[in-house]
């Protein structure tokens, strides 16, 4: 087991600490306090957005094991990417590739809510069936509840079968359009992202352009793989997923991609101009 360095252990304390009075019942204080969601950053154009998420959010996370999977990873991989650039370097890295991860995430969102804004908008001009499928072909519905509690998946499914009948009253369209609009204020006022998985991806990213013939080994599994292949994979995976926009898949896959992209261009900068401490006569936390 790798010896933990200072920031590393700084930041794992803080994140577990922040983690257990986030979630510890409110009962057991005598009040309550202010809520995860509040916490997690929201869009920047949404109602819902306050400036202080952009850094409260990449302290929360949703659940244990959420928690133990970012921890864990920042233990393991951060030690020698904290050795490696010295305790303030590292910590530049690790803030700035979580603002990485909140930018990217935020410009996937906007483009996605402006992307729908049209389509919805054609469909409003046009309002034909293809239109109407045109919207609703990527939108992961599967999650989606209305206010009478049913699955919009089912609903859009219903709006479909009416116009494919020829029923295109002016209730269906204002029904279909309507949901439309009700999709483009999920997009801008109910996806918080949370956790510090994009300033670990940054980590991981760092790790990789530092120490690529690194092998690393997944757990359980006792066949190690060079860092310059095992971590460009995983957000190879992240992109894929990123772009699918799975049903079932509530991961912020851009925030780890940007996230890893500001690590590893801070990395590489680094790598040309921050001598290893223990070739620096100076302080190697320095």
């Amino acid at each position: 087991m790798p010896p933990v360095t200072p920031i590393i252990k700084y930041l794992i304390i803080l994140n577990v600490l922040v983690f257990v009075v986030a979630y510890l019942p409110g009962e057991l204080m005598g009040f309550d306090l202010v809520a995860a969601s509040t916490l997690s950053l929201y869009y920047p154009g949404g109602q819902e957005f306050e400036p202080y998420q952009l850094v409260s959010h990449f302290f929360m996370h949703a659940n244990l094991t959420h928690i133990a999977f970012n921890m864990l990873s920042l233990y393991f991989l951060g030690p020698i990417v904290e050795k490696r650039l010295g305790g303030k370097n590292f910590l530049f890295l690790y803030l700035v590739a979580a603002f990485g991860a909140a930018g990217l995430h935020s410009l996937e969102a906007w483009y996605e809510i402006n992307k729908y804004q049209d389509l919805a908008a054609a469909f409003n001009a046009n309002p034909t069936l293809s239109n109407l499928n045109v919207f609703f072909d990527k939108v992961a519905t599967g999650q989606l509840l209305d206010e009478n509690k049913q699955t919009v998946s089912k609903i859009v499914g219903t709006l479909q079968n009416q116009m494919a009948l020829g029923n295109a009253t002016p209730e269906i369209i204002e029904r279909s359009h309507g949901l439309m609009l009700e999709y483009g204020d999920y997009l801008k006022n109910g996806r918080p992202v949370l956790g510090a998985s994009g300033a670990v991806s940054g980590i991981a990213a760092a790790f990789a352009v530092l120490f690529p013939w690194q092998k690393l080994q997944i757990i359980f599994i006792p066949i190690g793989i060079y860092a310059a292949y095992m971590i460009p994979g995983f957000f190879l995976i992240d992109l894929v997923l990123g772009i699918l926009k799975l049903d079932f898949d509530n991961i912020a896959h851009f925030a780890h991609i940007g996230g890893a992209i500001t690590g590893a261009l801070i990395a590489y900068y680094f790598a040309k101009t921050v001598l290893p401490p223990w070739l620096n006569r100076g302080d190697p936390n320095a």
